[in-house]
């Protein structure tokens, strides 16, 4: 049984903790005065850069460095798992934790603190996925990246990093029926789907401008 007052609090908890940026944070310490609104970065095969508006990990990695980024993510992961875990150990018979988890990547990726413009969601939904289920982890990114590696032949490629978080995030709500076979479930997957897809679809575009480009050079 799911009481919608606890799992509204579970919600408004989770989004508030998610809306933290910790990228944003951080970038004050390690880059003050610099904006992060806009991140360019480097696509192979192509001369010009993508115009990336996310703030997370990856906005700092590109001006940092890796060990910055890595902290980063770190502290997002840890924003979702503590709220997803609170509920799971306080309200252990209902869904509550579904609900902190989603709220959580939805607060990275539309921070109420920020005019709702955040990340693209992975740390959060990896630090909850260590509560929901974390067999989901290997099981969704393993493949993704295995996919990627076929198609660009490159670890370090962005590219491979990009395609492998949009495999690995469509193989959620498939592995997630197959685990639980469980309608909460799936709903959840479909609002990480949901809130992941609105947050890159600039990138999408603004890939695509790139790949035009390119063409009609």
């Amino acid at each position: 049984m799911t009481d919608l007052w606890v799992a509204l609090f579970a919600a408004l908890a989770g989004y508030l903790i998610g809306s933290i940026s910790f990228a944003r944070i951080i970038g004050k310490i390690v880059l003050p005065g610099e904006d992060l609104s806009e991140t360019r970065i480097a696509v192979k095969g192509y001369r010009e850069k993508l115009a990336a508006q996310a703030v997370c990990a990856t906005s700092l990695r590109e001006r940092k460095g890796s060990k910055v980024a890595i902290l980063t993510s770190f502290l997002d992961m840890l924003k979702a798992f503590v709220p997803v875990l609170a509920c799971r150990l306080v309200f252990p018979e209902g869904y509550y934790f579904l609900f902190a988890g989603m709220a959580a990547v939805a607060g990275h990726n539309y921070p109420v603190y920020y005019r709702f413009r955040g990340g693209r969601g992975m740390s959060p939904l990896l630090g909850g996925l260590l509560v929901i289920d974390w067999l989901a982890i290997p099981a969704t990114i393993l493949p993704g990246l295995a996919l990627g590696l076929l198609i660009f032949r490159d670890f370090r490629s962005s590219n491979l990093q990009f395609f492998s978080a949009m495999a690995s995030v469509s193989l959620l709500s498939p592995w997630l029926w197959f685990r639980f076979s469980d309608w909460f479930y799936m709903a959840y997957a479909v609002a990480i789907n949901l809130l992941f897809w609105t947050a890159i679809l600039h990138e999408i575009k603004e890939w695509l401008k790139l790949r035009e480009r390119a063409r009609n050079r």
